[in-house]
């Protein structure tokens, strides 16, 4: 007999109590109905630093210089045969831890090609309808980071923490996302959006639009570059296309600026007369004044 499924549940907002937490909550209690073993990560407990573009992770061999928790969620996701991912929204998109994650996660791919692919299922919640647009999107690329296969992606809307758990057809949909993680099955995407990323789109191209823009004369969405008329071109997402990302542009982009890195310091003297550290004796360099540790030293 198989052993039992694990589920992992990963709640990307700060605040303890809001919708996206009791939303996990009632996710992993579907799937723990059905026998499941079921874990859960607040990203408020994990250190999570920001990209600042050095590219150790990738020209270099030992990863990340952060050393944070960042390699640690990807690596315990991955123990798990499903996820379950919930997110509120900021102003239009996802709050910045979640952004954070997606810009360490295509070097956390590089570092393990054989990585298994899961289901994930997305949660999305936000305040007002209409001031979501880009947060289904922007969670679900962190999903297929995390997981690779999503399952589907669910909004809600909701001012006030715990406030979803009053609307009944909303926990519908989130039972719902929960079993076909279970189930490692995909729900079908509610129309007008994008398949793959649920980036909302006109539903007929209007004439006069670039190639990659919405309701452009191109079928590819401008988010994920799904393109329904072209069935065997992989969406932006994949792994095979992220890996492809990686080894393409960014480990050939070493290469073509060590080339040129001659000119390029010549430029940047002609910038400033003070180089790089200084840029120039005209700009003065602001930092908010902040009072000395305890302890000194």
């Amino acid at each position: 007999m198989a052993g039992k499924k694990r589920i992992l549940g990963v709640v990307a907002s700060l605040r303890p109590g809001g919708n996206s937490e009791m939303l996990t909550r009632l996710a992993l209690e579907t799937v723990a109905a059905r026998g499941a073993e079921t874990d859960i990560v607040y990203l408020r407990d994990l250190r999570i630093g920001f990209c600042d573009g050095c590219l150790s992770c990738v020209f270099g061999e030992g990863g990340c210089h952060h050393g944070d928790d960042v390699t640690w969620l990807f690596t315990t996701a991955n123990r798990y045969d499903g996820l379950i991912l919930a997110s509120p929204t900021y102003l239009l998109s996802a709050p910045g831890q979640v952004k954070a994650l997606v810009d360490r996660g295509v070097a956390e791919l590089a570092r393990s090609p054989g990585r298994r692919e899961i289901p994930v299922g997305v949660i999305c919640v936000a305040g007002l309808p209409g001031w979501d647009y880009l947060v289904r999107p922007m969670v679900n690329q962190l999903g297929f980071l995390l997981g690779g296969k999503l399952a589907g992606s669910v909004l809600g809307h909701a001012p006030g923490p715990g406030e979803t758990l009053l609307d009944e057809p909303l926990l519908e949909k989130v039972r719902d996302l929960a079993n076909a993680v279970y189930d490692d099955r995909r729900l079908p995407a509610p129309e007008g959006v994008c398949p793959v990323c649920y980036l909302e789109r006109p539903v007929k191209a209007e004439a006069g639009g670039g190639p990659d823009s919405p309701g452009g004369d191109s079928l590819a969405c401008p988010f994920c570059r799904h393109d329904p008329s072209r069935p065997d071109v992989q969406h932006r997402f994949t792994t095979a296309s992220l890996l492809d990302f990686l080894t393409s542009w960014m480990l050939p982009s070493r290469e073509r600026f060590l080339a040129h890195r001659h000119e390029v310091k010549a430029a940047v003297a002609k910038l400033g007369q003070g180089g790089p550290a200084g840029l120039g004796p005209a700009i003065g360099r602001l930092r908010p004044e902040r009072p000395e540790p305890a302890g000194g030293g």
